[in-house]
């Protein structure tokens, strides 16, 4: 028992020893590193941005040196005649261990290494020699110097996981403490800049390390980096709001990295520029942060901030007072409110403006004009308008509104004397209203009071009054304030009146043109022009159509497009008729469409009356307000058919006379038609013929539209007619034409063979349907058949004289037939055109089963193998197949009856699944 007793404390000690061994290392002197804030180097640097700095520390006293000057190391001076001298390595160390810095710790000898007797020496490095010694002299003695901590230090990010190796320098030669300022890029990593400078990314981490040498181990820390500025939200007041006193802003700011320090930090400042003369440019500048001069409430993320401007500032009664907000995080990022992230550029197009802060003049805004982005390094402002002075009207217009049509959103007042309202006046007043102040019942136009009051305030407040009745066109009404309205600035005003409006409504100009608008004359023309007031002589502009399409493209600048739709204008002076009442008169000087723009002045404001337009497009519609008539000089020559170029081989023809160019005498430039009046009036028309007298035809030509005339002639010779027509147009022109119709003679339908059986048919009848006068006796065909779905087959033979004998003894275009020739001679057949009036088309029967069928031309226009659509000919019919042969072959082929074609002068076998018709 008892050496039990003594066997298990012996087993714990052993164990303690041994966790000795282990734990031991971790109490040895290690050094320390860390970031710490250049403001304040006790702090800690808690947060790094990208484009910053960072400031690095180690700590460890194992690197403080002392350096021992002695033998070959001594330190070398030259004296001259002093006794006392320092040293250069500072402070001097104890050297002889008795606990103190003396003479003893310092050995000096000349040149000959004889001793110099020292009386006393010091930490700072005074020495002090028995007697003054001119000479060399070698000085040994242990010093401190400041010392750097070498290649140990490195600096890491995870943009740049490689880092940059640092030498950080001793703060002291004896504090053990070395620092080094980096600089943190997004550019590349340089350890050779001054000061070095190490790549970050936006949301990056840096890592700072040192190998420390006793004992053996590497420490490090860590730091984060934040690039995202603080955030504003919240502003107020709004932009261009209005105060009596010193106005208070109000801000919300936070920051969801570093955070805003807390309300004992001045990281939140209000920065106030005041314009006391109004001209844009900023007299003085005052700032303020806000945890000293305002109020800061935290909110999740950050503050509400409150800063009003004090009574003490220089702001004048009635000044412009711009403000920003400016903040800065943990991390050091700042920002500055911006009211305007885009700007419209010279193209009213939005381009990017975003606030530079490193170009914002914080410090010198003395002088900066606002207006210009570039001044301001696109930090725009809020702005407050200090008012400490009544609204006050500064002018009233009749006629005059809020035009919801203008595309200008930052001017829709229409006060454009020609589109005035002559129910409305405007009271504008020098400065923003209250909209909730003003009334109808506010204001009395001639003592009565207004149907409604509309208010739309800019830099200035637009009052739209609506009356009851409409006005005079040259009224100039008493307008009186009779109640009470206030500005923004809670500025009130009472009273006040304006004996005489400013007459804003135009006269009003009826214009009309005689003979309506849109009319057509050969001589000149008159406007008739009325005015609703008086008014001086009217301006008339007459100008020629000349691209009706032509509007503003809006895309060249400077340049409106839209006035070259019209010519060159000539200007009439209106004559007087009568009261009010004028009259122009205008003869154009060649055909074409003409507009017609009527101005006038009245006689009390000068407002100038327009009626009709002046720049494209032209609208040729029936509604439109432009004023139009069409000069037209001469009548359009026809077009008479069949002319004496084409003939016509039918001698009962259609004589068409076309005057189709009536209508197409003046188009624009474009292309575009602007002749309205194409109709004529035949005069006379007579028809002179070869073989007989002329006739009068004028009775007898017939017509829908005035625009072109048909004659059914008949029996006419082959030869040249003479058609001879006078016509008269819409605007009184008279003019006679003379055409020649000419009749030839038909060319025979040429029946192409070839040498054994052809499955043929004819186009048409033919003029003789004779089988003997079809194929004459000296024609090398021997032998004709055809077949008729009830009759069966007909067929002829030649006789010995050379004429036909057999059951088929006509030919026709009713059915197809088979010819046997030995030869390649084609049959020349005479085929007159189905004739005009009462003739009917022809039509082919149908039988359920096979069926010989020919291809009738109607047209009287197609020669031997034209083609023809298989689909378009049997359509509306049950056939169902059809063959064609091929006669130098011998062989029979399938014609595709959704592709394929059928060939005049071709015939076929056509199987029908029932009875039909087909009409070709």
């Amino acid at each position: 028992m008892k050496s039990k007793r003594r066997f298990i404390p012996l087993a714990f000690l052993g164990a303690i020893i041994l966790s000795l061994l282990v734990i031991v290392p971790a109490f040895s002197a290690t050094g320390a590193v860390r970031f710490y804030d250049q403001d304040d180097a006790d702090d800690p640097q808690e947060w790094a941005r990208q484009g910053g700095q960072v400031a690095l520390e180690v700590e460890d006293d194992d690197l403080d040196v002392t350096s021992k000057m002695e033998g070959s190391s001594a330190e070398s001076h030259t004296l001259s005649n002093v006794s006392t001298f320092f040293l250069r390595n500072v402070p001097v160390a104890d050297r002889n261990g008795d606990g103190f810095v003396n003479a003893g710790d310092v050995t000096v000898v000349d040149a000959s290494n004889q001793n110099i007797a020292v009386e006393d020496a010091r930490n700072d490095g005074r020495v002090d020699l028995a007697a003054p010694y001119t000479g060399d002299i070698r000085v040994s003695y242990w010093g401190n110097s400041m010392d750097d901590t070498g290649d140990t230090v490195t600096v890491k990010s995870q943009a740049d996981p490689s880092g940059i190796s640092v030498t950080l320098m001793e703060t002291g030669a004896t504090s053990g403490k070395f620092r080094l300022v980096i600089d943190t890029t997004a550019g590349e990593s340089d350890a050779d800049s001054n000061p070095p400078s190490l790549k970050v990314g936006k949301d990056d981490q840096i890592t700072l390390t040192y190998k420390d040498a006793d004992p053996k181990r590497t420490t490090s820390k860590l730091l984060k980096v934040e690039s995202t500025a603080p955030v504003f939200s919240e502003l107020s007041p709004a932009n261009a709001a209005a105060g009596r006193a010193n106005p208070e802003v109000e801000f919300n700011v936070t920051d969801g990295g570093s955070g805003i320090g807390d309300d004992e930090d001045d990281d939140i400042l209000v920065i106030f520029g005041i314009d006391n003369n109004g001209d844009g440019t900023i007299d003085i500048e005052e700032e303020y942060a806000v945890n000293d001069r305002g109020s800061l409430n935290e909110i999740d993320g950050g503050f509400h901030g409150r800063q009003r401007l004090p009574s003490s500032s220089a702001a004048a009664d009635d000044s412009t007072v711009y403000w920003w907000a400016r903040a800065v995080d943990g991390a050091g990022n700042e920002a500055v409110t911006d009211r305007q992230a885009t700007l419209k550029d010279a193209n009213d197009k939005d381009v990017k403006d975003p606030c530079d802060v490193s170009a914002f003049p914080r410090g010198s805004l003395d002088g900066v004009d606002v207006g210009s982005t570039t001044a301001i390094g696109g930090c725009q402002p809020y702005s407050i308008k200090v008012d400490n002075t009544e609204p006050a009207i500064s002018e009233v217009r009749t006629g005059a509104f809020w035009d919801t049509s203008n595309k200008d959103d930052d001017n829709k007042t229409n006060t454009t004397a020609s589109k005035a309202k002559a129910n409305m006046v405007l009271v504008v007043f020098n400065e923003s209203l209250e909209a909730d102040s003003v009334s109808a019942s506010d204001f009395e136009v001639n003592d009565q009071e207004p149907t409604s009051a509309m208010v739309y305030s800019g830099a200035k407040a637009n009052v739209f009054l609506t009356l009851g009745s409409d006005l005079d066109p040259n009224a100039r009404p008493k307008v009186e304030l009779v109640g009470r309205v206030e500005d923004l600035a809670g500025n009130r005003r009472s009273s006040g009146s304006v004996d005489n409006a400013i007459d804003g409504i135009a006269p009003t100009l009826t214009v009309s043109v005689e003979g309506g608008n849109r009319t057509v004359t050969k001589d000149e023309i008159k406007i008739m022009i009325s005015s609703n007031e008086d008014v001086g002589t009217p301006n008339v502009a007459f100008q020629k159509v000349v691209d009706s399409g032509l509007g503003d493209d809006d895309e060249t600048e400077d340049v409106d497009e839209a006035l070259d739709a019209l010519g060159g204008a000539a200007n009439v002076s209106a004559v007087l008729k009568s009261a009010r009442t004028y009259e122009a008169t205008y003869t154009a000087p060649e055909s074409g469409l003409y507009n017609v723009y009527v101005t006038a002045a009245d006689a009390t404001a000068g407002n100038e009356g327009k009626a009709g337009v002046n720049k494209g497009p032209i609208d040729l519609t029936d509604d439109t307000k432009a004023i139009l008539f069409e000069f037209d000089n001469a009548v359009g020559e026809p077009m008479v058919m069949p002319d004496d170029d084409m003939g016509s081989d039918n001698s009962d023809p259609f004589i068409t006379i076309d005057f189709a160019n009536e209508g197409k005498e003046y188009p624009d430039n474009a292309g575009v038609d602007l002749d309205s009046h194409g109709t004529v009036t035949i005069v006379s028309a007579s028809l002179d013929s070869p073989d007989a007298d002329a006739m009068d035809i004028a009775g007898s030509l017939a017509t829908t539209d005035n625009v072109i005339f048909l004659y059914k002639a008949s029996d006419l010779v082959k030869g040249n007619h003479k058609v001879t027509v006078k016509a008269m147009d819409a605007a009184g022109n008279e003019a006679e034409f003379e055409s020649t119709v000419k009749i030839v003679e038909r060319e025979p339908f040429s029946l192409k063979l070839k040498p054994g059986w052809n499955l043929v048919s004819l186009p048409g009848t033919p003029t003789n349907t004779s089988l003997n006068a079809v194929i004459p006796a000296d024609h090398p065909a021997s032998t004709i058949l055809s077949y008729d779905a009830e009759a069966g087959w007909t067929t002829a033979i030649r006789s010995e004289d050379g004429t036909w004998l057999g059951t088929l003894m006509t030919v026709d275009a009713s059915r197809a037939y088979w010819i046997q020739t030995d030869s390649f001679e084609a049959i020349g057949v005479d085929i007159p055109r189905i004739s005009a009036g009462t003739s009917v088309p022809p039509t082919i029967s149908l039988m359920a089963g096979w069926n010989f069928v020919p291809v009738v031309d109607v047209t009287g226009d197609m020669g031997y193998g034209d083609a023809v659509s298989a689909k378009a000919y049997f359509a509306g019919t049950k056939v169902n197949r059809v063959y064609s042969f091929n006669t130098l072959q011998g062989m029979w082929e399938v014609v595709d009856l959704e592709k394929g074609s059928l060939m005049v002068g071709y015939g076929y076998w056509a199987h029908s699944s029932e009875d039909g018709v087909l009409a070709p």
